[in-house]
């Protein structure tokens, strides 16, 4: 997988850590993002609810005709699964 560059804000007791550890917690968070940021894991976690054709969803490529959408149809929503 291709290393993802961003920015991250991280709040530490400047006293607690040395540099090696400051840096390794920075991966682990980036690790887990980029595992995060994926689309087969967005899939794994949201579904699409159509209340016109009552049917829900969790099929790739319903979700990604939701998400590509510039206006949203009416009573269609995106839901979290949790």
């Amino acid at each position: 997988m291709k290393p993802v560059e961003r920015d991250l804000l991280i709040l530490l007791h400047e006293d607690r850590y040395n540099e090696q550890q400051i840096q390794s917690a920075v991966k682990q968070i980036s690790e887990m993002l980029s595992i995060i940021e994926t689309m087969d894991y967005v899939v794994s976690i949201t579904e699409v609810v159509d209340c016109n054709k009552t049917r829900i969803s969790n099929k790739r490529s319903t979700l990604l005709k939701a998400f590509a959408r510039k206006t949203p149809k009416p009573f269609e929503f995106i839901v979290h699964k949790n």
